[in-house]
């Protein structure tokens, strides 16, 4: 089963691949072109809008930010609003009036500071973002995280474990655009293989750390689950999926397979050390060229060049697991390690 399942899975892609690019293609068509003074000796600043830096994806992103800035002269500052979406109208207002010159949107959704990204564009001031959910006016450029992609790869993988008529819980944040793509995705994929959803369960960012809540409601329904029928977890998120599979552990439930998506330092040595969790799927791999192609962008824009708005490009997601971990301090990297310096420090 599991051959087979794989076997769909490139085809799978082959055809995501494909629907991106025209859906990337027919947005073009429609956007317009960006293009304001250049900006000669300026001291450039720069303002990103992070959703949570406290998480790994988020520091090693703002890390390369940083860098980025740093080898051109320019100054950087990061503005976290901690996971609540309310703070982001302000947030960007705040940047908006500050006279900073880009500003970039990490992974908190375009719907929620619609307005503000507009009102930024026609101040010229260029707005690019990184998996913020559907593209909206005033955008220049988006970083798209292969949503779809992360959620065929674990859930196929979770499916392969498992038997026709299994059961498992699914956790995401409703809230999200991204979330849903994966948990939609997710879904779908159940369903075709006859896995069935014994809970859909969910964050609805109301008190404490997010991966706390998600621990506490995972054990719950396994304290309910006395017939042992859950077979499976899978959630959008690995912030959800190292405390599921952890509550997995603690509820004495080691026949739980967990699965999840993104990767980072911390989710590999949780793939490592929790028996319970088995892979997750992520593109971390890219995050040294999609956050310098956002600052090469920039370079274009403040020389006064034109630019084609509405752009949209992704990178290609890679399926972890316990079988291709990386060597300890590598991000997994399709391309090997040998001959590389390691991407991050062992703690």
């Amino acid at each position: 089963m599991g051959k087979i399942i794989m076997k769909r899975m490139q085809i799978g892609f082959m055809l995501l691949v494909a629907l991106i690019f025209l859906a990337t293609t027919l947005g073009s068509a429609q956007a317009g072109v960006f293009q304001i003074k250049p900006k000669g000796n300026k001291k450039i600043k720069i303002g990103v809008l992070d959703l949570i830096s406290s998480i790994e994806v988020a520091a090693l992103a703002n890390n390369w930010y940083r860098k980025h800035a740093k080898d051109r002269g320019w100054n950087l500052q990061v503005f976290d609003i901690n996971g609540d979406y309310a703070k982001a109208q302000s947030m960007m207002e705040n940047m908006i009036t500050a006279g900073y010159d880009g500003i970039i949107i990490n992974w908190t959704d375009f719907s929620y500071e619609n307005q503000q990204i507009l009102n930024a564009n026609k101040k010229g001031i260029p707005v690019q973002g990184i998996a913020c959910g559907k593209m909206v006016p005033g955008v220049i450029s988006h970083g798209i995280a292969p949503e779809m992609g992360f959620a065929a790869m674990s859930s196929l993988y979770l499916i392969s474990k498992l038997h026709t008529g299994d059961k498992v819980l699914c956790y995401h944040d409703p809230r999200v655009a991204t979330s849903l793509y994966r948990f939609n995705t997710a879904k779908v994929t159940f369903d075709s293989y006859g896995i069935k959803i014994a809970q859909e369960m969910h964050y609805t960012g109301v008190g404490g750390d997010p991966s706390q809540g998600c621990y506490e409601a995972i054990r719950n329904a396994l304290l309910a689950d006395t017939k042992k029928e859950i077979k499976g977890i899978w959630t959008h998120w690995e912030g959800f999926g190292v405390p599921a599979a952890r509550a997995a552990v603690d509820m004495g439930r080691k026949d739980i397979v967990v699965v999840t998506c993104d990767d980072a330092p911390n989710t590999y040595k949780a793939i490592r050390e929790i028996p319970t969790l088995y892979a997750t799927s992520g593109a971390n791999w890219d995050v040294p060229e999609w956050t310098g192609r956002l600052f090469r962008n920039f370079d274009k824009i403040f020389a006064g060049k034109p630019f084609q708005d509405e752009e949209v490009w992704f990178s290609m997601p890679n399926l972890v697991t316990k079988d291709n971990l990386p060597p300890p301090g590598y991000v997994f990297n399709p391309c090997g390690y040998k001959g590389r310096p390691p991407d991050f420090k062992v703690k």
